[in-house]
């Protein structure tokens, strides 16, 4: 009677140590979208996760150098670079479809009519553009022989386009609609600018457990059609909001993006169609 009051103690310790939480440090007041995601990934482990969040995590290039760190984080989520890439260990999973590389501009409504009927690069080419110093796109317009002027902050950026210091500001579409109900600015109606851009996860290079974890997590919400329902019930509502299918493509090159993203898996990606040659 002993052994068997014993075995059921080991028996009820081990399924207790078995279900114990694993806990996963992300950074504080990340989108809601890109939590869930996570969560999703995490969810197909019998094994529970949890998420611990992190305050002050004050900049990308800080966070990237905290993964697996005492004092840091464990998931790290950006647009891809061959020097992000050198650092931590990406998760090739373009978590937002490429979103990010969709860019409206905010030009002054009276100049809307120099807009109307461009279809090629190579009529932006006469336009000046305000970008900020640090953001990807500056390089990326800069490369594609697009006239551009730095600025440092985006209340200064609306005054200079409103003085024709510039002719338009390219904005990504994700972060367009809290722009407009901020500010006092208007969207462009015809174009739509895009260059291809991942935003993957990153995980240590060390961490390889978390890595595989993350890994098999999205091809399985891939394959059984949760990673889409949840994309959709994020962003189905902007892409229509911002009439993204009836606007006129315009696509530019970006030689910053590591040949490694799966440009070819048409799953992975959001893909406006450009029906003018």
């Amino acid at each position: 009677m002993r052994y068997l009051s014993c075995l059921l103690v080991a028996l009820f310790c081990c399924s207790t140590l078995a279900k114990e939480a694993k806990y996963v440090r992300v950074t504080d007041g990340a989108h809601p979208y890109v939590i869930e995601l996570i969560e999703l990934a995490l969810s197909y482990q019998s094994t529970p996760y949890k998420l611990q969040y992190i305050k002050n995590i004050p900049t990308q290039s800080r966070a990237i150098r905290l993964l697996g760190k005492d004092n840091g984080i464990d998931i790290f989520w950006s647009v891809t670079s061959f020097e992000r890439e050198n650092i931590a260990r990406a998760i090739r999973v373009p978590i937002v479809k490429g979103l990010l590389g969709y860019r409206i501009l905010l030009i002054d409504q009276s100049q809307q009519h120099r807009f109307s009927n461009l279809s090629h690069i190579s009529q932006l080419q006469s336009f000046h553009y305000g970008l900020r110093h640090d953001w990807p796109d500056h390089d990326i317009f800069v490369d594609n022989k697009l006239s551009v002027n730095a600025f440092h902050a985006l209340p200064g950026a609306l005054n200079m386009l409103t003085s024709k210091r510039f002719d338009a500001i390219p904005i990504s579409i994700l972060e367009l609609p809290d722009i407009l109900k901020t500010y006092n600015a208007f969207a462009e109606q015809q174009l739509l600018l895009y260059y291809p851009s991942a935003v993957y996860f990153f995980v240590d290079k060390q961490d390889n457990a978390l890595y595989s974890v993350l890994q098999e997590g999205l091809n399985k919400a891939l394959k059984d059609g949760s990673f889409e329902q949840l994309f959709s019930r994020h962003f189905a509502k902007l892409v229509e909001e911002l009439s993204l299918e009836q606007r006129t493509l315009i696509e530019l090159r970006n030689r910053s993006l590591p040949p490694s993203a799966p440009l070819n898996n048409s799953q992975l990606w959001y893909k406006k169609q450009n029906d003018k040659s």
